[in-house]
């Protein structure tokens, strides 16, 4: 690709399209995601550059993937300063920006032409708080290759045999309580309280809330060569039938250990179908993995035959709600026994919105947003909803919300960053739905 030097004039620009990352940390892979509206770079960048100096400082140079442009300049000129632009040696789909400080931030470039519901989908996964996917596997199921069929079904492929010399599973045992403890906290998502002791206790014990049908769970672990913990699977099966449910599992991320994990989980299930994963939990929350946080055990789940089921989105608010008066429409209120706290539904002739507001413990607040109907949403209604929510859960001293959307909550985003709310992870339960065999031997 040619590098020229553009002529000095001035070029009118349309808004950036930019997500970042809130935090800023540079924890994740990305740092955030860009949409721009075409390909024309000398059109395109100058605004990029602008929007991320009111946030990031000056910024001195910028690296991107050359394949993607028109063309690439080796210099742009941003009112009256010179960037440098470089489209050597850039990881696909990124674009790099070096800022006043030397230090440097990665972002997802969404291709132009993506429609915007595919485009919005993947700015937010790319500025996730902790997502470690990468570009291309973020862009992946947006972007199908030219010559794919409309529907494409993996077949199921056996787990490869993990390198994991002298380790071995055996059953929970009650010494085992801080070890576990310990995985499944290094798995804990930002705002979620710690699972407590009495809540593993529960767990392990099947007292927990789990799918009826089930018989009492089996909770394994898996232990190194020095007997010492590595990681942690918990499932149940079937009453009266093969297959079941694979409850909970947790191994700091540990491609070998998860693997084995899985299959150990798999072959004490007997092959059956289907399988369900991740549908109960040792701790507060939905029962549902943090694609975001937990991209291993994602692509596991994904390699062994499992397909993404429920979902939910699971928001932050750090500081306390700001409820508004609301005078119409008018909110129902109802107790709530699971979760102890309150139902509230809003609704006029055409629609309603409801969501779940669990009582605060310890000034933590927790909601389950349900909105309103596919193709019926209100936003006088929503915002009616939220507002409510937040008087009830400031009256008993919540300082921070967690928010717990089903499934894909689009027209309601735009409500729920004006009340403060970050998106921090996606959470979704898989089902195995076709049977399979292959599993290989337990580890």
């Amino acid at each position: 690709m040619p590098n020229r030097h553009p002529t000095a004039a001035l070029i009118a620009l349309r808004p950036a399209r930019v997500f970042l990352e809130p935090t800023l940390t540079r924890d994740g892979t990305l740092d955030g995601a860009w949409w721009p509206h075409s390909t024309d770079l000398q059109r395109e960048l100058p605004d990029l550059v602008r929007f991320l100096e009111g946030r990031l400082g000056p910024v001195l140079r910028v690296g991107l993937d050359a394949a993607a442009w028109d063309e690439v300049p080796a210099h742009l000129l941003v009112d009256g300063r010179f960037v440098r632009v470089s489209g050597r040696s850039a990881t696909p789909h990124t674009v790099k920006v070096i800022r006043g400080g030397q230090d440097g931030f990665r972002l997802l470039v969404i291709p132009p032409r993506t429609a915007a519901p595919a485009a919005a989908a993947a700015m937010r996964t790319a500025a996730r708080t902790g997502n470690m996917l990468s570009a291309d596997e973020i862009l992946a199921p947006f972007h199908p290759p030219p010559d794919a069929p409309d529907e494409v079904v993996a077949p199921f492929r056996p787990l490869p045999q993990p390198p994991a010399p002298g380790m071995r599973t055996r059953r929970y045992r009650g010494s085992d309580s801080g070890a576990v403890l310990a995985l499944i906290d290094a798995d804990r998502l930002p705002g979620r309280p710690p699972c407590t002791p009495g809540m593993l206790v529960r767990a392990v014990a099947g007292t927990s809330p789990r799918a009826s049908g089930l018989g009492p769970p089996r909770t394994d672990v898996l232990v190194d060569e020095d007997g010492q913990v590595a990681g942690v699977v918990s499932y149940a099966t079937r009453a009266g039938h093969d297959g079941g449910q694979i409850l909970w599992l947790h191994g700091r991320e540990v491609l070998s250990v998860v693997e084995t994990l899985v299959r150990h989980a798999l072959r004490r299930l007997g092959g059956g179908t289907p399988v369900h994963a991740f549908t109960a939990a040792p701790g507060p929350g939905p029962a549902a993995l943090p694609t975001g946080r937990r991209p291993v055990t994602r692509k596991v789940l994904e390699h062994a035959g499992f397909v993404a089921r429920d979902s939910w989105r699971y928001l932050r608010r750090t500081v306390p709600g700001a409820p508004s008066a609301q005078t119409a429409p008018v909110v129902e209120v109802a107790a709530s026994a699971t979760p102890p706290g309150w139902w509230l539904r809003a609704r006029d002739d055409d629609a309603s919105a409801e969501l779940v507001a669990q009582e605060p413990i310890d000034g933590l607040g927790v909601l389950w947003w349900f909105g309103a109907a596919a193709g019926h949403a209100d936003e006088g209604l929503e915002r009616a909803l939220l507002c409510q929510a937040d008087t009830l859960l400031g009256g008993h001293g919540a300082v921070e919300t967690i928010l717990y959307a089903a499934g894909d909550p689009e027209p309601s985003w735009a409500l729920f960053e004006a009340a403060g709310f970050a998106e921090i992870d996606h959470l979704v339960s898989f089902t195995r739905p076709a049977a399979t065999t292959g599993t290989g031997p337990d580890a």
